[in-house]
């Protein structure tokens, strides 16, 4: 917009209340200073005079043309904040414009670390109180909301003019329509997406603040599926009265009764809600009451009959109804006929008072819609319910009434079982209520698309449920237990679902597989791998035919996870086909996607990086838009896949884009959020930046405390790159070597001795003895000989549980061998070495390790005195190891390569030649390290060596 366009918005108000007179006076004082915003604002309220006289069509019309074209204009020509600093963030390019301001696109610019946010500067003409207070409002609002489907506030602070401006999360995806059209979704994916709108305004509402401008533009749903509420500049107060007017309308999305006098209510973005449901779900708003825009204190004629959706979805083109999963205009209209036409005139009641009385009950709604349940919309009758139970288990239902048929004589005794069935069937609705109301739905596997409940909330569902007397119906209440259990599991509290999953697995000794199979969850991810297996292994041999599909395939998960941790591998992959198998029958995409993940992660495991990958990329397309935290889950195991190939730094940016879904998702301290702070630490470790990992380190730690305690395999894990950070870093104190030694005791207590995480803490441990400084000979030898035989153990194992070790570990075993030169030691390193030869063809020509391996071999072939090996292995190295990333041990492997050099032109005859790689050597390694240390003083010594003796001595 132009600045005479932006500053009539921005007196509108003001003038608009002014008395005739005043406002005379105002106006005529306006054009002598301003002439142009005095056109602009004269058309605003003449137009305003019009609508309330009934004659607003065309002159409307003209004034949203004279206010769009601007903007449009504007839009194009170069914003003066791009390339600016507010903060720390640079601007870097235009992603909206609205009335009060301008949203852009910036980076964080401080070298802290990475972030895109969505910055709103507010325009730096509107001068208008009432404005700038309404930019302040929603800056306030946003800090005090934190929920998955907000796009929260980041930070804020006032740019060099003293104007206002905030930051918030970046939103990467689609404005919801525009999603939805463009995978042509259907109706069921159509009506997820509006739940978890509702869920975001319940948030907003339990926290008092009304939105009041819910339409498309202000809901994007990201590339994973997940909605995210934007644009909180009109909100209100729910409990302050005398509320700040409203500054805009959205036409089409505005209750009637927003501009009346009264206080704002919930009712008003229900009402905006349902106009959405007309959009999103059958194509068209209905036709306005009145075409207002800025409606007056006059409510619009409530007599008039609402079009339902599936009258007007019956007018739209072919081509709307096909982006809705429909083949024709008709098929459209008899989906939305009955239940969801009668939810959204509830919604759209003209009466705040006929509208649903909050969200949550228009989202339970919605729900019972996807469930195939009864909607209180309708209120219909008997022959309703049970044709909507009917629909649910059409196969159940017909079994019923044969049953029911032949009982039919047994009279008295099928009355009293009746009783007691409708009972039971009560209670268990009235417990299915206190859930709906409080907590909503939660998968089992905790990776569903819909938000955690939190702790308060559970504990409240558990107070409430509690006081039910449910004890002569175990079933039901198990039920209840298991379903907190779950969703204690969802939020990372473990221990009080293992407690609750026990309970209910007591309360129903005959029937256990639910239960159980939450159980044996619960026991895997607590490390427990025995007890996991027999839970499951006991649930499924109990269970009968009639045991749901989906509790069958997470026992039969539970139980290939436990195999495959119990070394049991063939019968762990022979569990997981006949899972994916069953998963694939059923058409279950989520159990195929965490069943696929969970395969391509024994595939990593073996080296078998193709396989990983195709099985994890399968995952994530199963998963993306059903399920997005199940597709971050595999994209975590697709960075660790890309970190073991070399490729770090691609690894850490998709580690970073898991770490920030998760706890967009899940919160700040879900256990998940704490391995993806571990994995990108590690990442970072590697890369050389220290302080990134340790900040890292010290998040993860802190989780992995909170939910798990100091003796779980996932703090081994945090210990483990905790001490790999102290190799990386050569002035760190940390004592690595004690940090190893206490993962390994951790990791041995939970699995057994030849566990491939066992193996793996015992080979790093090996290692670090290895890079150790020793203070004496001896104590150097006694390292060196318990790394040796720490790796070789190792190596046993590894043959016994068919699991291959990575490259570096026989690398280590190969230093360690050549450097105690004991008599066989030199072909056992040299054997060593060329297996690895083979076992590095998976990797990339240039990794790091298959370097070490050609540095490690070229030592040998010199000792050998095979002068061609060892001068093609030092060639390569020569044209390789420059172009490596920076790391901390590149420069010792690149001084020991000149001085290899150095000894082969020496054993050539060429002595100055040989001199002069001795003398780069000595430069090289004082330039990166300094005069005094120790690697700059041992290059110098050999240098003086060969001017003495006219050799080089070996410095192994």
């Amino acid at each position: 917009m132009n600045t005479p366009t932006l500053r009539a918005l921005a007196l509108f108000d003001e003038y608009l209340t002014l008395p005739v007179a005043r406002r005379a006076t105002a106006l005529a004082s306006l054009q002598d200073e301003d002439p142009d915003t005095h056109r602009m604002l004269q058309r605003l309220l003449a137009s305003d005079m019009a609508l309330d006289a009934g004659e607003q069509a065309d002159l409307l019309d003209q004034v949203t043309e004279t206010l769009v074209a601007p903007t449009r204009s504007s839009a194009s020509a170069r914003d003066p904040l791009l390339g600016q600093r507010l903060g720390p963030w640079r601007i870097e390019r235009v992603i909206g414009l609205g009335g009060m301001g301008t949203v852009y696109e910036a980076q964080r610019d401080d070298g802290q670390y990475r972030q895109r946010v969505a910055l709103k500067c507010i325009h730096r003409e509107l001068s208008s109180p009432p404005l700038v207070a309404s930019f302040l409002r929603e800056r306030e609002t946003l800090a005090a909301l934190d929920h998955p489907g907000i796009a929260g506030l980041i930070d804020g602070g006032l740019d060099p003019h003293g104007n206002p401006w905030f930051a918030m999360r970046y939103v990467q995806g689609d404005l919801i329509d525009a999603w939805c059209d463009r995978r042509r979704s259907g109706l069921r994916r159509r009506v997820e997406l509006l739940v978890q709108a509702c869920d975001a305004v319940a948030y907003a509402h339990a926290r008092h603040v009304l939105h009041q401008d819910i339409k498309p533009s202000n809901l994007m749903v990201t590339d994973e599926g997940q909605v995210q509420l934007l644009d909180f500049g009109l909100t209100a107060s729910l409990t302050a009265s005398g509320s700040a007017p409203r500054l805009a309308m959205s036409q089409g999305y505005t209750a009637p009764e927003a501009l009346s006098s009264a206080d704002p209510q919930a009712t008003a973005d229900i009402w905006s809600l349902g106009r959405l449901m007309y959009s999103l779900l059958g194509g068209m708003l209905p036709p306005p009451r009145s075409p207002l825009q800025f409606v007056g204190p006059a409510m619009a004629d409530t007599d008039a009959e609402t079009p339902t959706m599936s009258s007007l979805a019956a007018r739209m083109p072919v081509a709307s109804a096909r982006m809705r999963g429909a083949r024709t205009a008709a098929s459209l209209a008899r989906q939305l006929a009955g239940d969801l036409d009668a939810i959204a005139l509830r919604a759209t009641a003209p009466l705040p008072e006929a509208r649903y009385a909050s969200v949550a009950a228009l989202r339970s709604d919605l729900t019972a819609w996807l469930n195939g349940q009864p909607v209180q919309a309708r209120a219909g009758g008997l022959a309703y319910r049970i044709g909507r139970a009917f629909a649910r288990h059409r196969i159940a239902t017909a079994l019923t009434v044969l049953c029911l048929l032949a009982l039919a004589a047994g009279g008295g005794i099928v009355a009293w079982h009746g009783r007691q069935l409708a009972h039971e069937v009560a209670e268990a609705q009235a417990l299915s209520q206190v859930f709906e109301q409080t907590l909503g739905t939660a998968t089992l596997s905790s990776l569903g698309a819909t938000p955690l409940s939190s702790q308060q909330l559970l504990a409240d569902a558990e107070l409430r449920m509690r006081t039910m007397d449910l004890h002569e119906h175990p079933r039901v209440q198990a039920r209840g237990l298991a379903m907190l259990a779950r969703n204690y599991m969802a939020i990372g509290d473990y221990a009080r679902a293992t407690v609750l999953a026990q309970e209910a697995s007591a309360l129903q000794p005959d029937d256990p597989a639910g239960s159980a199979a939450t159980l044996a969850a619960l026991l895997n991810l607590q490390g427990k791998p025995a007890e996991a297996g027999r839970v499951a292994h006991s649930a499924l041999a109990a269970a009968g035919d009639d045991v749901p599909a989906s509790t069958r395939l997470q026992l039969l998960t539970e139980q290939a996870r436990s195999q495959w941790h119990q070394l049991q591998r063939d019968e762990a992959e022979r569990t997981l086909t006949a899972a994916l198998a069953l998963a694939r029958t059923h058409g279950d995409a989520i159990a195929q996607s965490e069943l696929l993940t969970l395969r391509g992660q024994w595939a990593l495991r073996q080296f078998s990086f193709a396989a990983a990958d195709a099985d994890l990329q399968a995952a994530i397309a199963l998963s993306r838009d059903r399920a997005p935290l199940v597709a971050d889950g595999a994209r975590f195991l697709v960075a660790q896949n890309l970190m073991a190939l070399g490729h770090v730094e691609e690894g850490r940016d998709l580690a970073a884009k898991v770490l920030a879904d998760y706890r967009r998702q899940l919160g700040e301290s879900h256990p998940l959020v704490g391995r993806a702070w571990r994995m990108l630490a590690h990442a970072d470790c590697a890369l050389g930046a220290s302080r990134a990992c340790q900040d890292g380190l010290d998040r993860a730690e802190a989780i992995v405390r909170r939910h798990y305690g100091e003796q779980h395999p996932e703090y081994a894990d945090v210990l483990r790159v905790r001490a790999l950070a102290s190799l990386f870093d050569p002035d760190s104190p940390i004592d690595g070597i004690a940090l190893l030694r206490r993962a390994d005791t951790i990791l041995r207590a939970s699995y057994p001795a030849d566990h491939d995480d066992v193996q793996r803490v015992a080979s790093m441990l090996a290692r670090r003895l290895l890079t150790l400084r020793a203070p004496t000979p001896v104590v150097r030898r006694q390292q060196v000989n318990e790394a040796i035989g720490m790796l070789e153990a190792a190596l046993v194992h590894s043959r016994q549980n068919r699991l291959p070790l990575p490259p570096l570990h026989r690398i280590s075993l190969a230093e360690g061998l050549i450097e105690r030169n004991a008599p066989g030691d030199l072909a056992h390193a040299r054997r060593l070495l060329e297996e690895n030869t083979e076992l590095l063809q998976a990797y990339a020509p240039d990794f790091i390790w298959g370097l070490l391996n050609r540095l490690l071999q070229a030592r040998l072939a010199l000792r050998a005195d095979d002068l061609d090996q060892a001068d093609a292995l030092v060639s390569s190295l020569e044209a390789t190891l420059p172009r490596q990333p920076a790391t901390n041990q590149r420069p010792e492997w690149w001084a020991n390569v000149l001085v290899m050099r150095a000894d082969l032109d020496l054993r050539h005859g060429r002595r100055a030649q040989a001199r002069t790689a001795l003398e780069s050597a000595v430069a090289y390694t004082q330039a990166t390290y300094g005069n005094e240390h120790a690697q700059t003083r041992a290059m110098r010594h050999l240098l003086a060596t060969f001017d003495r003796t006219g050799t080089i001595a070996s410095n192994e």
